[in-house]
């Protein structure tokens, strides 16, 4: 067996933490465009009806 080393710092605390916040931010983004998307068609929805 060869004995093998790693070049670079690793910090998978750091790591761990930009994924998680680019998941949120990718949320974020989902929730802002569904809340759009349900505002026109409530929207759409109450021209029809009223």
């Amino acid at each position: 067996m060869e004995n093998f080393s790693v070049s670079r710092n690793i910090n998978l605390d750091n790591e761990n933490k930009q994924i998680y916040d680019n998941e949120l931010l990718s949320l974020k983004i989902i929730d802002s465009l569904y809340k759009k998307d349900i505002g026109k068609f409530l929207e759409i929805l109450s021209s029809k009806f009223i």
